[in-house]
């Protein structure tokens, strides 16, 4: 009986209806390590999964597009350091298989407008995850063609090998060069790609990237949490950004000497890294957390405009296609000729 005195007060606090909501570490606490002087921020979504809505919870809703794009704009103006952004894969599509319908339809609208606003937001670059190729590789390929920024997938390869998206990017910010790859799962086999060994392809993007000059080089993750603590052994990464196991993580774990960051879904919480100059041991010294999208928060105004043409489009059961006029064929009042 007494070991269940220690449940009391949790269970006081949830019966009076306690936020599920889940805190990050504010910017102004010391670090775990006892690092100090902010170096960078280093801001990323991940499982976004279509989803440009908040969520329908009653205590302190979070999400929401416009709401997610002022909160990286936000959190980026609150320090005079470089700011980098990413998405860790898993961006566009909920499910992993297309339908020819006006599902599938409303499905790539969201895409779209998923890309629009990561523009908006000043996306790095994105990772591609299982679920982005949710479309089929062609259709991904045309998002990637509106996006100002690079879609990247170190092992997504046709069947001879070669790589069929951007492998990494070096990005230079300030005096600040930090290199990026991305992997998703491997094994898979498709009629117009196959994905290759995700750790040996991490692996040899690394070793590139730091042969290149990255100060710190980033691994954006669709493996997974468990398989992300493998990687980090493997690959020698500074920091995983993970996606697919849909983890909120508001204190980032190390593997070795490699921070692991996840952000939760369906973007309802942002990850937020920080890159201290100095702390305890060997650097880099990085501290991860969370920090959630509040619904009722400040909205992007662009990003709001972009949502509200989203809804009208999605709410015309056509899905936006253009009404025949007089003179076009099939309209009632045009003769056709035989």
């Amino acid at each position: 009986m007494p070991r269940l005195l220690p449940l009391l007060p949790l269970l006081v606090v949830l019966s009076l209806g306690a936020s599920r909501v889940i805190e990050g570490q504010p910017l102004a606490d010391p670090a775990a390590n006892g690092a100090s002087g902010l170096k960078a921020r280093i801001l990323f979504q991940s499982n976004v999964l279509g989803e440009f809505e908040p969520c329908s919870c009653d205590d302190n809703p979070v999400g929401g597009l416009a709401q997610s794009v002022a909160t990286i704009v936000d959190l980026r103006a609150a320090v005079e350091v470089p700011t980098f952004v990413f998405d860790a894969g898993d961006r566009f599509f909920r499910h992993d298989l297309a339908a020819i319908s006006q599902e599938e339809a409303a499905r790539r609208l969201k895409a779209v407008a998923l890309v629009d606003a990561a523009n908006l937001a000043g996306l790095d670059a994105a990772g591609v995850g299982g679920l982005d190729l949710g479309a089929g590789l062609p259709y991904l390929q045309k998002l990637s063609q509106r996006a100002a920024y690079p879609l990247l997938s170190a092992n997504v390869v046709d069947h001879e090998g070669t790589p069929l998206f951007q492998t990494s990017a070096l990005i230079e910010r300030g005096d600040l060069r930090i290199g990026v790859t991305s992997v998703l799962p491997g094994g898979l086999w498709m009629d117009r790609y196959e994905t290759a060994d995700p750790f040996r392809a991490a692996k040899d993007e690394v070793k590139a990237l730091r042969a290149a000059g990255a100060e710190l080089v980033i691994v954006l993750s669709n493996l997974g949490l468990d398989d992300d603590k493998k990687l980090a052994r493997v690959s020698r990464a500074d920091l995983i950004l993970g996606s697919r196991s849909r983890d909120i993580l508001p204190d980032a774990p190390t593997a070795g000497r490699t921070t692991i960051s996840h952000a939760g879904s369906r973007g309802r919480y942002v990850g937020d890294v920080r890159w201290y100059a100095e702390g305890a041991g060997k650097g880099p010294w990085l501290v991860g957390t969370t920090q959630p999208v509040r619904a009722d928060g400040r909205q992007d105004a662009p990003a709001a405009s972009l949502v509200a043409r989203l809804l009208q489009r999605l709410a015309d059961p056509r899905l936006g296609v253009e009404p025949l006029r007089p003179g076009d064929p099939g309209h009632p009042g045009t003769k056709e000729t035989r």
